[in-house]
This record gives C-alpha cells, sequence and structure tokens, in this order.
C-alpha cells in the first residue's frame, strides 16, 4: 500500500495542486512530514521568542538563524534527508523548552506562549 501524503512546498507540485502519493520532485511521504512538522515546531520556537522579546528580552543570534534555515530548509528541493529534518526538530524543541523555562522563570504567563500543538517533545519523534 502506497503512503498518502500532501504536499505544496514547491512549484513542481502536481496540476498546481499538490502532491499526493509521492512528490513530482521525488520526495516521500515520510519526508514530507518531517517538513511539515519542522515548520510547526519552528512556529513554536517563534511564539516563544516573540513572548520573551515582548518582555525585553534579548534572543540569542543563532536561535534567530537556526528559525531562518528551518524555513529556508523546508522550502528547498535539495534536501530530502530525513534525518536531517529529524535532528533540526529536536534541536528546536530542545531550545523552545530552554527559552520556554526562561520566560517563565521571569514570571510570564504561560498562556503567552502556548502554541497548540507544537509542544511536541524530541522523545515523540520515530527514528
Amino acid at each position: 500500500m502506497n503512503e498518502k501524503m500532501f504536499c505544496y512546498q514547491c512549484q513542481e507540485t502536481a496540476g498546481c495542486k499538490g502532491c499526493t502519493m509521492v512528490g513530482v520532485c521525488g520526495k516521500q511521504p515520510d519526508v514530507a512530514a518531517m517538513q511539515d512538522l519542522l515548520v510547526y515546531v519552528s512556529k513554536g520556537l517563534s511564539a516563544v521568542t516573540t513572548a520573551l522579546r515582548r518582555e525585553g528580552q534579548t534572543i540569542p543570534a543563532g536561535i534567530n538563524h537556526l528559525i531562518t534555515l528551518n524555513l529556508f530548509t523546508t522550502i528547498t528541493n535539495a534536501n530530502f534527508d530525513k534525518q536531517r529534518f529529524v535532528e533540526k526538530i529536536k534541536e528546536s524543541i530542545k531550545l523552545r523548552e530552554q527559552l520556554k523555562q526562561t520566560f517563565l522563570d521571569k514570571g510570564g504567563n504561560p498562556e503567552k506562549i502556548t502554541f497548540e500543538g507544537a509542544f511536541w517533545t524530541a522523545d515523540s519523534l520515530e527514528e
């Protein structure tokens, strides 16, 4: 049985509507899912950095760069390495949790950093 997917991440999508089995570019469903998850986790990390900035905190340049790199990695058809996506997801989750704790330690309201669904743990990813 073929895995189903929905990928609309590039200009090569079938019929300009999205690929549903295997990408026209050769991308497999598991990689498309990892790309989507990386975008989602990056949104969660961004929610925490935004809350910290509102509280006057400076975000390390490396985190800003990571978010940019995460997003670039998902829009290019040059990288279909599933393990690379898993590593970026884990790194992003780890940093998000560290920043989240910093925010809470400074008395921040947890509702200000909630991004529904993005609070996966690194252990929840299948290798």
